[in-house]
């Protein structure tokens, strides 16, 4: 079997061989240019832009099509195609387009540090012989200020048109200083003018960037976005967690000096703090965390901007407290609307929706965490269980977002207040009983749906799976350990049962 870098090395190479003047450009020179790294070493996912003087389609469509690979047109009139190199260890894409002028197509580009280009002959012998500097040597810098912004990390907009043109370069500037770039200030300037453009851009191209921005280390780019008021163009639903209009009114209730908005930003500060050092607040678990979070932690920080959405709609006054009754539910239907309007899966949403509605939970079983049953465990994760991860980490931020306020305001505001220290411990001991329901859920279990009814001498229907769970649950809970005991339960509730019936 053929590894991927032959596949792509024999894709490139008939490419090279059977079209002229051909060019890689973009992204991948940057990323070889500032990475130490050959291409291919330790890589799960990377882009590969090729333009080709004048193609022709159908010439490509044989070529790619000879290699069984999938042949997609992305843009007709432009002329843009892909083909993907795919197994379990990487993905590859290869972006194709069409170019009449180079300088002119160079010149279309998003920003400086995007615009370099090379023959597609020296790219294919740098894959060969893994030698940079061929790459260094042969590169194209049409811009004359690529090289030198990659270097110092500046993000330049090649012409202000580009950025009217496709303003959805705005959230891919946001994206590059989430990776350290320093955004220039003319450029700056050129996305607040053209931010109002972006409600006119495809959703699905919206979706794709929040993705990326959120999957990164963000806050730093959220407040960019919050101060030059680019994500309210995206999510105009958040201007109301700021300080204006209904809020205001409320605006001392809402505990941070700069209201609700200030709480929400803080949120997802002390989330992405939590991603990124889980080790620290949950040690013993971290490992189990850590995979679950890192698949959905753009949906964990959407969920912190939407968590408390709700608030100002919600708001009543009572003495020196406000009150938010019900805020979790209103604010995890929000959130749904939002994120179905931006193209989220309902799968995504739903995971979402569940977080927000639930956020408050965790909470409030903390307060009675000294009464606590191990069936209020127990009901928590078979309610919980698909997102309990995510869950505990959004509860912990939410917490943390409050650290800010001194300690005899805290104490004021807070019903039945508590140091951070015990809800963390809290959550670990939540940890610790989800490990030992895990591994007692996974026992055989004492009696199945056919020992129901031939003992209690009833018929299929859903009275059978109540019992069953009844039964599952007290063999959790340590309560029976054998199919007599089982049996005899099962007679007790159901006798119950009819008795009530009656």
């Amino acid at each position: 079997m053929r590894s991927n870098k032959d596949i792509l090395l024999r894709i490139l190479h008939s490419i090279d061989g059977k079209f002229e003047n051909t060019y890689v450009v973009g992204g991948i020179l940057r990323d070889i240019i500032i990475e130490k790294k050959f291409l291919l070493d330790n890589k799960e996912y990377f882009d590969i832009d090729i333009i080709i003087e004048n193609l022709k389609i159908d010439k490509l469509k044989n070529l790619i099509q000879k290699f069984n690979l999938p042949f997609v047109i992305l843009d007709e009139k432009n002329k843009i195609y892909r083909t993907v190199i795919r197994n379990a260890e990487i993905v590859i894409n290869i972006d194709i387009s069409s170019y009449t002028n180079l300088k002119e197509d160079i010149s279309r580009r998003d920003f400086t540090i995007n615009t370099l280009c090379i023959k597609l002959s020296y790219f294919v012998e740098y894959l060969h012989t893994k030698n940079k500097n061929i790459i260094i040597k042969n590169l194209i810098d049409l811009t004359n200020r690529a090289l030198k912004d990659i270097k110092n990390k500046t993000l330049y907009v090649v012409k202000e048109n580009n950025i009217k043109e496709d303003p959805l370069r705005i959230l891919r500037a946001a994206r590059f200083i989430c990776y350290g770039f320093k955004i220039d200030k003319a450029t700056e300037n050129f996305c607040i003018k053209y931010k109002s453009l972006l409600k006119y851009v495809a959703k699905e191209r919206i979706n794709e960037e929040i993705k990326k921005i959120f999957n990164l280390n963000s806050y730093d780019v959220l407040e960019w976005l919050d101060r030059n008021k680019i994500l309210e163009e995206i999510i105009p639903e958040i201007k109301i967690l700021k300080v204006k209009g209904k809020n205001k009114q409320f605006k001392k209730f809402y505990f941070h000096k700069e209201g609700l908005w200030q709480h929400t930003k803080l949120t997802y500060k002390e989330l992405e703090k939590i991603v990124n050092f889980i080790n620290k607040h949950y040690p013993k678990y971290n490992k189990d965390i850590y995979f679950e979070v890192q698949k959905n932690i753009y949906l964990l920080k959407l969920a912190s901007i939407f968590h408390d959405i709700a608030k100002p709609l919600v708001v009543r006054k009572e003495k020196n407290r406000a009150r938010f009754f019900h805020h979790e539910i209103k604010s995890a239907e929000i959130s749904s609307k939002i994120l179905k309007d931006l193209k989220f899966s309902n799968e995504e949403i739903k995971l979402t929706y569940e977080i927000i509605k639930n956020h408050m939970r965790i909470g409030s079983l903390f307060n009675n965490y000294k009464s606590l049953t191990e069936r209020a465990y127990l009901k928590l994760f078979r309610e919980a269980e698909k997102f309990l991860y995510l869950l505990l980490i959004l509860c912990l931020a939410d917490r943390l977002s409050y650290e800010i306020i001194p300690l005899e305001e805290r104490r004021k505001y807070f019903k039945n207040f508590q140091p951070i220290k015990k809800f963390i411990k809290f959550e670990n001991l939540i940890l610790e009983k989800y490990k030992e329901y895990k591994t007692k859920s996974s026992l055989p279990k004492l009696i199945n749906g056919y020992d129901v009814m031939k003992n209690l001498n009833i018929s299929p229907g859903p009275i059978v799976g109540k019992i069953l769970k009844l039964i599952e649950e007290a063999q959790i809970l340590g309560k029976i350990s054998t199919k007599t005991e089982a049996i005899k339960l099962a007679k007790q509730y159901y006798k119950r049962l009819y008795k009530d019936i009656s």
